[in-house]
């Protein structure tokens, strides 16, 4: 009789769990590297990425 318990306490868990998770569709993910289409896009992705690091690079050496 106890397993149909720990069962019934292991499916109530994954509910809640489900129910709190956020959407990521169409999101990219915390952490994840950017996803491109084409050589092209990645080298103007890879532009756009040192152009940010190097405004935060100047902004954190004025302070």
């Amino acid at each position: 009789m106890m397993p149909a318990y720990y069962l019934m306490g292991a499916g109530a868990i994954g509910v809640i769990t489900v129910f709190t998770m956020r959407e990521t569709a169409r999101k990219p993910l915390t952490g994840s590297a950017p996803a491109v289409g084409s050589e092209a896009e990645a080298h103007s992705l890879i532009k756009k990425l040192r152009l940010r690091q190097q405004k935060k690079d100047a902004a954190s050496s004025v302070k």
